[in-house]
């Protein structure tokens, strides 16, 4: 099978606790499968726990993957400049009990959507990690779908003026929000060749 991700970097973030395997495992597998470079990234560097006692330990910091991924640190001028050794060509925020509480108001996860979406890499949200997209400004307007029943998403996305829609996959011009685990499938097939598509630096 040919691998359509060699060479692309793809950034998983996580809720420091409380996120949902379902969710994070067919992902990861996928991008892995497909030949990507991919980094989990949290607000924390210690191991999270999923929802169902699954453990995942983040790669990198939010903070520090806004800037692509990094090299050592190097010394010019007696000024240490971090080497940046690639840029994220998509992000995907996964879901659970912990996205609203760790992720929904994380203005570092919001500066890297924005500006991963601004230098035309593609985004994505699952379930109850999509109001981080409306968050950053990226929703307005647009369909989007999130985990049914989960109240108090569905009003955030209506605050950020999403058109709340009931499908397994909305997407508009490199934006994909995912209803939950049953819609990754379908989603991951469409991401993996959007981002094939990205710029390549």
């Amino acid at each position: 099978m040919e691998e359509r991700l060699t060479g692309k970097n793809i950034l998983i973030v996580i809720p420091k606790d409380y996120y949902l395997e379902a969710q994070l495992d067919p992902v990861l597998e996928s991008m892995n499968a497909e030949g990507a470079k991919v980094l989990v990234a949290s607000t924390k560097l210690k191991e999270a726990i999923g929802m169902k006692g699954g453990r995942t330990k983040p790669d990198v910091l939010i903070v520090d993957a806004i800037e692509g991924i990094t090299g050592d640190s190097y010394v010019s001028a007696a000024k240490g400049v971090r080497q940046i050794k690639g840029v994220f060509h998509g992000v995907i925020v996964i879901g659970g009990n912990g996205a609203r509480t760790y992720l929904w108001k994380d203005e570092l996860l919001r500066l890297l959507i924005n500006d991963r979406y601004r230098s035309r890499m593609v985004v994505a949200a699952i379930g109850s990690a999509v109001p981080c997209l409306g968050k950053a400004g990226l929703l307005q307007s647009l369909e989007a779908t999130t985990e049914p029943g989960n109240k108090k998403a569905a009003a955030a996305l209506e605050d950020s003026k999403a058109v709340l829609v009931d499908e397994a996959v909305t997407t508009a011009d490199r934006i994909f929000t995912v209803r939950d685990a049953s819609g990754v499938p379908a989603f991951l097939d469409a991401f993996i060749k959007a981002v094939a598509k990205t710029p390549a630096k």
